[in-house]
């Protein structure tokens, strides 16, 4: 995690978890709050502070609704039924079932070769990703490393070469975040000028809910887009 904060995000906890639960969002997790399925603590200034526990009750919650199909009122009470020291048959099942651990931001870099050989991708690979401005090494003391947003685009490089999206093929994301990161900044940049506080929470969320609107309109573009070209509603 950050240096000093033992808690993540709401944003950070998306991108903690997306790689494994794509549909995952902002605005889906304040309604799994609404729903009482969690229930993080908030700051002073009203911001959610998802602790360990807080992101393994969640991933739970998605994965009961994921894996064992079950209603939110019905994963409610399992969790419910959690709290009170008590199992029910799903969460000892998903509790034995063999699953990812959670990516958490304080496991500090990952050295090149360990991290290659974990996510399952080549070092040739691996090196078109630098090569095309996807990720970018670090160098610590230890020789070089990635960082953990780099590790989480080399899953994602690999499941997209599932469907033949080669290393290359993504340099217009590099190109497109560059641009948006442009327009973001300028929308970023009254708040980095305020003297509070909390202007680096402050600039986090809001760039947390600019990414995740980025997100949503992309890919609605890209449906409408695919649809047209293939003649389908």
């Amino acid at each position: 995690m950050p240096p000093k904060r033992d808690y993540l995000t709401i944003g950070e906890v998306v991108d903690h978890l997306k790689p494994r639960y794509p549909d995952l969002s902002i605005s889906k997790i304040r309604y799994y709050e609404e729903e009482k399925l969690i229930r993080p603590e908030r700051t002073p200034g009203g911001y959610r502070k998802f602790r360990k526990e807080d992101v393994q009750r969640l991933e739970l919650a998605l994965r009961l609704q994921k894996e064992k199909y079950l209603p939110l009122n019905v994963i409610r009470q399992n969790l419910d039924m959690m709290d009170m020291g008590q199992l029910t048959p799903e969460v000892k099942q998903l509790a034995n079932a063999d699953h990812d651990a959670l990516i958490t931001s304080d496991d500090g870099p990952v050295p090149t070769e360990k991290a290659i050989g974990s996510i399952g991708i080549s070092p040739e690979t691996a090196k078109m990703l630098e090569n095309f401005g996807i990720i970018q090494p670090i160098k610590t003391s230890g020789g070089k490393c990635y960082n953990s947003i780099d590790i989480r685009l080399m899953i994602i490089a690999r499941e997209m070469a599932r469907y033949g999206i080669e290393a290359r093929h993504l340099r217009m994301y590099s190109t497109l975040a560059e641009k948006e990161s442009t327009l973001f900044k300028q929308i970023l940049y009254p708040i980095v000028r305020q003297k509070s506080d909390d202007k680096g929470q402050r600039i986090q969320e809001v760039l947390e809910i600019l990414s995740d609107l980025s997100n949503q309109l992309k890919a609605l573009l890209l449906e409408k887009k695919v649809k047209e070209y293939l003649q389908i509603t």
